[in-house]
């Protein structure tokens, strides 16, 4: 079963799968009513990817939409009206999300993931204004030409790419992020953090072999540089490990850890606590 995912679009209904569980907890962080809806009859085989790594995924793809969620809310209370998903999968934040009436949500991705999407929510109205856009984002030349139209259309915009950079090399990202410069309307940029202390781990086939047919390719020297050499200021970062002690749920460190944190001392502990999140990027 360790062939499910294909192609990085399969990671879609793992992420939406994982959703669907939490959301039946009785202690759930947020509510998803239609992640079931999107997975279907491929639960059973993603219940089967039973590894490490699965275990590592699940709690991570709980704990970055916490995150993300809460970083929506917060713009949209500073004033920020549109929002930009890029790569958005199976995200059913346009419909799960009180976002109101005046959220302008734009979604990209393939055409046959947006299509399913599409006819298994087909009865379920969207809480904004809602716009999908299919599109191949390894097309730089058609991406520039949406991005162009988005930011002349809209003055401030916060982009998304939720689980998206760690499918990219290096270059890709570059170009991803001078594609969105060119434009002064993409003023926020939400992604991933993942700290160099987990590259061992993620470079690992054996660890990683439930995503082989997909392979993380992003791995920066300083993930932090990278992105303020492009011009981006940070405005906030936000570490799974803190969000998960903050909502009193475990963690899947080792349960050494604790113990080498109470001989060793908050100071050892914190890289290895921040060693994955989320960021916002605001343009410098």
């Amino acid at each position: 079963m360790s062939d499910f995912i294909q192609h990085v679009s399969d990671t879609s209904f793992w992420v939406a799968h994982y959703r669907a569980i939490e959301s039946a907890r009785p202690d759930a962080l947020f509510n998803d009513p239609y992640a079931h809806l999107l997975v279907g009859d491929r639960a059973e085989s993603i219940d089967k990817l039973i590894s490490q790594t699965t275990k590592w995924t699940q709690w991570t793809l709980v704990m970055r939409t916490v995150v993300i969620d809460q970083m929506i809310r917060d713009l949209i209370a500073k004033g920020v009206t549109t929002f930009l998903n890029i790569g958005a999968g199976l995200d059913t934040r346009p419909y799960r999300m009180n976002l109101g009436p005046n959220i302008k949500w734009i979604e990209m991705d393939f055409d046959y993931v947006l299509d399913h999407k599409k006819s298994h929510l087909k009865n379920i109205q969207s809480t904004c204004q809602l716009e999908s856009i299919a599109l191949d984002l390894s097309n730089r030349e058609l991406r520039q030409s949406h991005f162009t139209k988005i930011a002349t259309a809209n003055k401030q915009i916060a982009v998304i790419t939720e689980g998206v950079l760690l499918y990219l090399t290096q270059d890709q990202v570059s170009e991803l992020s001078e594609d969105l410069l060119r434009h002064s309307s993409f003023t926020q940029w939400i992604g991933e953090y993942i700290s160099p202390k987990s590259y061992p781990y993620l470079k690992n086939p054996k660890r990683m072999k439930t995503v082989k047919n997909s392979p993380f390719k992003f791995f920066p020297e300083d993930w932090m540089g990278f992105f303020e050499s492009r011009g981006w200021k940070l405005a906030e970062a936000q570490y799974f490990i803190d969000i998960s002690e903050k909502h009193k749920r475990s963690t899947p460190m080792p349960k050494f850890f604790k113990v080498l944190e109470f001989i060793k001392g908050p100071e050892w502990a914190l890289p290895f606590k921040r060693m994955s999140g989320f960021l916002m990027w605001e343009q410098s």
